[in-house]
């Protein structure tokens, strides 16, 4: 049976995401399709090792957002042609650069340009198409509207990027793969030895939300014991201390704290001074 983790809970994760997105669409009044590439094209950058840009400016004020969203839309703008354009001398990307404090330019589009189309199809329609439609619903006044309905968005099918199947499932608490949180740590930070097999429990944090070593031994040690857990790793290949690990994995001294843990559930949902996180079972030989 495919695991699943609740929409509210899927909602939980990218609750930072969703925030910024409604904020660009119903308070900047910025346009819906364009809003979509935006946050796909910055989720995509996470993918590629890209600092977690959206967590940095949740809060930030409505002029250094619309600086940040401009360079994306140009770096969207780069994207449509195979020629390579011609870019500032600056790079056209420098306040992004500045806030990801990683150097990132206009012409990385070109170059990573057949990767980064596909990267952000995929990212549209396995992401984007999940946690933003009640957003997308209100705000394009989707009435009436059915449960199962397609919700169609004016801008898709895209010339680029395809089109996005968004699908309205109504207020109901329905059921999503697991898959669509992150579960991997970065390589070489994902290998498991033999002995830690049937031991270890993935963890993956809200988005900029992350739980530190201490924390996580004494929520564990409050449910199955002290000195339960026998090693805690927690992501370390986050590109500056601005960035929160996503990701941490737990070796119990006993597969049967994991057991307790999980409690024959597929995926168990933890709770720690409103900081939301998951863990999961390893299982060998299956995507983690």
């Amino acid at each position: 049976m495919t695991p699943t983790i609740s929409s509210k809970d899927l909602n939980s994760y990218y609750k930072i995401d969703r925030d910024i997105f409604s904020r660009i669409v119903t308070v900047f009044m910025c346009d819906p399709a364009e809003s979509l590439l935006i946050i796909a094209l910055w989720l995509w950058l996470e993918q590629e090792g890209y600092p977690n840009i959206i967590s940095k400016i949740i809060n930030w004020p409505r002029f250094f957002l619309e600086i940040l969203i401009s360079e994306a839309v140009s770096a969207l703008k780069f994207l449509e042609t195979n020629q390579p354009p011609v870019a500032p001398h600056d790079g056209g990307m420098n306040f992004t650069s500045q806030v990801m404090e990683r150097d990132i330019s206009l012409q990385f589009f070109h170059e990573k340009r057949l990767d980064a189309i596909d990267g952000i199809k995929k990212v549209l329609n396995s992401v984007c198409a999940k946690i933003f439609t009640d957003t997308l619903v209100n705000h394009l006044k989707v009435t009436p509207i059915m449960v199962n309905q397609r919700i169609q968005v004016p801008g898709f099918p895209h010339e680029l990027f395809g089109d996005i199947e968004i699908v309205w499932r109504g207020f109901t608490n329905y059921s999503v793969p697991a898959e669509v949180l992150p579960w991997d740590f970065p390589a070489p930070e994902n290998n498991i030895s033999d002995e830690e097999n049937d031991k270890t429990l993935f963890l993956t944090f809200s988005r900029g939300h992350s739980v530190n070593e201490t924390d996580l031994r004494g929520i564990f040690s409050r449910l199955c014991g002290n000195d339960c857990v026998a090693n805690v790793h927690i992501q370390k290949n986050v590109s500056s201390i601005a960035q929160q690990p996503q990701f941490a994995r737990l070796v119990f001294n006993f597969s049967t704290n994991i057991d307790r843990i999980i409690n024959g559930r597929n995926i168990a949902k933890f709770n720690f001074g409103g900081r939301h996180f998951w863990g999961r079972k390893y299982v060998r030989g299956q995507s983690n």
